[in-house]
């Protein structure tokens, strides 16, 4: 096992830490990605057991101004994840695992849900 896969897995069960990496730049998510999201992730998957599918977790500039993000989003700072979710149940699963450990702020569409635990936005459940 190399250094660069004992970082990845650095403080997780079931996630690594190179599925939140911005696309253009490996190793990003470790870099600067807030703890919190992620650790309530790799919680709930274990609880789970599953893998999440995380399509977003830490965006750089470049990648945040192609996908359109306001300056203030949270996958800017590395504090927002998304997860393709398909299914009311599974939906259900994760986002009630994910408030028993204090994460306060969703938003659910029809095949993903988002979260963020970003302290400077107001508690919400939102539909995309």
């Amino acid at each position: 096992m190399t250094k660069e896969d004992d970082l990845d897995k650095d403080g997780l069960s079931v996630l690594r830490w190179s599925m939140f990496d911005s696309p253009d730049s490996k190793g990003s998510a470790y870099m600067f990605m807030e703890r919190e999201p992620v650790i309530a992730l790799d919680r709930a998957a274990k609880r789970h057991r599953y893998v999440p599918n995380v399509i977003l977790g830490y965006t750089s500039n470049l990648v945040a101004d192609s996908l359109g993000l306001v300056s203030s989003d949270s996958h800017r700072i590395g504090k927002a994840v998304r997860v393709r979710c398909i299914g009311h149940k599974k939906r259900l699963k994760l986002i009630r695992s994910l408030m028993e450990q204090g994460v306060q702020r969703f938003a659910i569409a029809k095949d993903f849900v988002y979260f963020d635990t970003d302290e400077m936005k107001h508690p919400a459940i939102y539909i995309w």
